[in-house]
């Protein structure tokens, strides 16, 4: 059985992103799994804990998650599993113990808001939190909602296509949502394609034969604006990373515009590891 993992703050844009999830749970028969993280300050002094406070906290947080199971069981009409995880410490250590123990099929956020799970995957920690979680990560735009994946948009870097990737995740990907694949190699600088990039492709078509997937070769200043303009123009259902220590999707995360394709997208964003 498929799991989806929805970390919670219960700010407005983590609720979109848990009925998203929901969503496609119902819609490829996966489980759902909220985990809403209390965060215990580093320092007692920074904010001094009593035994009672802590309780509180915690009897809140069930309250809230038992609130938001509710309200999902009712939206998928009782048809999927739900479960609820309120623990207390590092957002980061207990998610990645939760997929260590769940192995899900995505970890699914939203992109917006002030809230621990925001600060933990937004900003300076984004990238590490990504290549640590060695699950696919499904990033939900604020406003976005669901509806039936038609259109995969692989956006990638072909000199690289020659190394490991996860073929098999992919082809799953395509295979649950009955997808179209369209792979997108962007030349930044205005460069033309080059041949290793051609040889590439050849040798990808033919990894993916039984997928047809449709390659596009586009020229532009920078990689974000190939990749915006490709989905913008062509309205992708999914747009689809690999995540390299060095390499294409860390080239994403040095300047401010390119964190906005990953982190502020119109897309929903998944990356997933090699």
């Amino acid at each position: 059985m498929k799991t989806l993992i929805v970390p919670t703050d219960f700010s407005p844009v983590s609720l979109n992103a848990a009925n998203y999830a929901a969503d496609m749970a119902h819609a490829i028969g996966a489980d759902l799994i909220l985990l809403h993280v209390i965060q215990i300050p580093v320092s007692v002094a920074e904010m001094p804990l009593s035994e009672m406070t802590y309780e509180e906290m915690i009897r809140q947080a069930e309250k809230e998650i038992q609130n938001l199971k509710d309200k999902l069981a009712w939206r998928t009409s009782g048809k999927i599993n739900i479960t609820a995880d309120v623990s207390a410490g590092s957002i980061g250590f207990q998610l990645q113990e939760l997929c260590k123990r769940k192995k899900p099929f995505a970890v699914v956020m939203g992109t917006q808001g002030a809230g621990a799970v925001e600060r933990f995957f937004i900003g300076s920690n984004t990238l590490t939190a990504v290549h640590t979680i060695p699950y696919p990560v499904l990033v939900v735009p604020e406003q976005a909602v669901f509806k039936e994946i038609k259109k995969i948009a692989w956006a990638c870097d072909l000199k690289d296509a020659d190394e490991p990737f996860p073929l098999d995740n992919l082809k799953e990907l395509m295979s649950i949502f009955n997808a179209s694949l369209d792979i997108l190699n962007v030349e930044s600088g205005g460069h033309k394609m080059t041949k290793d990039s051609a040889t590439q492709s050849v040798s990808l078509q033919n990894l993916l034969a039984g997928f047809h997937p449709r390659f596009h070769f586009i020229s532009e200043e920078s990689v974000e604006d190939g990749i915006n303009k490709f989905t913008e123009e062509n309205l992708p259902d999914l747009l689809l990373v690999i995540p390299k220590k060095h390499g294409f999707f860390e080239s994403l995360f040095r300047r401010s515009q390119s964190k906005k394709i990953v982190l502020h997208p119109h897309t929903p964003v998944m990356t997933i590891h090699e």
